[in-house]
């Protein structure tokens, strides 16, 4: 009898607690800090395709000024370059601290330390040269905690050409390289990408007007490769140095080994972080010089250990196009115009992304060069499925002048320039 009046009892103060209080005793789903995270993943339900393809999520994130590139970091935090500067964002899209200024920001990675890198321009007085003259210099930025976890600091700042091995920067020849009279000055080359190693080495897209070969000079069209700089106890000292510049990327004529006005590059290693990365030294390229003939703008350049050091080389096996398994391939000819921004997924995927500010879209293919995904099991397609989309205008799925792509945990983020927006998406077959 006690225990049967007991139990009525409990289930009587279990129901007014459940009833009444259980948001204000063990919270909501529906607090407010909740409610905006399942609000900026939220899909689209009239772009649920019936077929395979990449749905959008909104709503796209907005509040900036012509962004320009877009990466998720190691710290699982996205960073976004536009004409203000640095903006730091968690993956609901929330402002991680305010915009940190940085004139002319066009690229930012970061490495496996959380050191964020940004290609950006410098103001420069060159005493030696003219005191009373302020050169506008392409430069790369370092920086610690960028992400708040402690003091914004700038470690150092890479400024071109001072910090290119090949440069022999004696007065006479910054004079020669500074006239703004010249069409080959200095103050023309641009940094347009960076990507790091899975050994947080650092690599930089570079292009510019004057590209000689032959000589000990560098061309401006070309990759550059930093390390770290140790002490003399192997630590790093948190300094970078220009180690080496990748000289048989052909910087005039178009190959499978060129570097024609390179738009960006990025490597085979990516977050998130983990124990065993690829040692690839590998790398894609983009190559934007227009009004020239080039057949592939979007390069895969192979990275080989020799007896003789390493050596950069073509994926000549991307030109074996295999009609059977896709209608279209990274390296089909002329298949893109402007390519400005590449990301590969580093998952089990290992799918190759490039957008391209000509045609206005989003393109996706396969580690072996095939356009498209996979089939769905119990799907009749024997080909890869097409899920490139895009198109000029403002909709969910178009664009205008993109100039940025990447990649994490299956959805893809989009810098939409001329929309002033970061565009998200996901395969609309990794909904659950």
């Amino acid at each position: 009898m006690f225990n049967s009046r007991k139990s009525t009892y409990l289930i009587l103060i279990s129901a007014v607690l459940f009833s009444y209080g259980c948001a204000e005793m063990f919270g909501t789903k529906s607090d407010d800090v909740t409610d905006d995270i399942f609000e900026q993943g939220r899909q689209d339900p009239n772009l649920i395709l019936d077929e395979v393809g990449y749905a959008a999520l909104l709503p796209f994130w907005s509040d900036f000024d012509r962004p320009t590139d877009v990466f998720v970091g190691y710290d699982e935090l996205v960073y976004v370059t536009d004409a203000n500067g640095l903006h730091v964002l968690d993956r609901a899209g929330r402002r991680s601290r305010d915009v940190i200024p940085m004139r002319g920001a066009v690229a930012v990675v970061q490495d496996r330390l959380l050191n964020v890198y940004v290609a950006a321009r410098k103001d420069t007085i060159i005493t030696a040269v003219d005191p009373d003259i302020t050169w506008d210099l392409a430069a790369v930025y370092k920086i610690r905690n960028a992400n708040g976890a402690g003091p914004l600091q700038t470690v150092q700042t890479l400024i071109h050409p001072f910090n290119d091995a090949s440069r022999a920067v004696s007065t006479t020849n910054l004079r020669f390289r500074l006239d703004r009279n010249r069409q080959d000055n200095d103050e023309l080359v641009e940094i347009t990408g960076l990507t790091v190693l899975a050994n947080n080495d650092l690599l930089i897209s570079r292009k510019g007007p004057r590209n000689i070969t032959g000589v000990g000079m560098a061309p401006d069209n070309t990759v550059l490769v930093y390390t770290s700089i140790r002490d003399s106890q192997g630590q790093r000292t948190g300094q970078m140095r220009n180690s080496t510049q990748i000289r048989n990327l052909n910087p005039n004529n178009p190959s499978l080994l060129s570097g024609l006005g390179l738009n960006d590059i990025t490597s085979f290693v990516a977050p998130p972080q983990r124990e065993n990365m690829s040692g690839s030294q590998s790398f894609l390229i983009a190559q934007g010089l227009q009004n020239v003939s080039i057949p592939f703008r979007v390069l895969w350049v192979d990275a080989v250990d020799t007896p003789d050091g390493l050596e950069y080389r073509s994926n000549g096996q991307l030109l074996n196009r295999d009609t059977t398994r896709a209608d279209s391939f990274l390296y089909g000819e002329f298949r893109f115009e402007n390519p400005t921004g590449i990301a590969f997924s580093a998952d089990a995927r290992g799918h190759i992304f490039v957008v391209d500010a000509a045609k206005d879209s989003l393109f996706l293919f396969q580690s072996n060069g095939l356009e498209g995904v996979t089939p769905p099991p119990g799907s009749n397609q024997t080909k890869a499925v097409n899920v490139s989309f895009g198109g000029t205008g403002n909709g969910p799925r178009q664009f205008n002048n993109p100039s940025s792509v990447a990649y994490f945990r299956q959805i893809v983020y989009v810098a939409d320039t001329d929309n002033n927006r970061i565009s998200r998406y996901k395969l609309n077959t990794d909904f659950e």
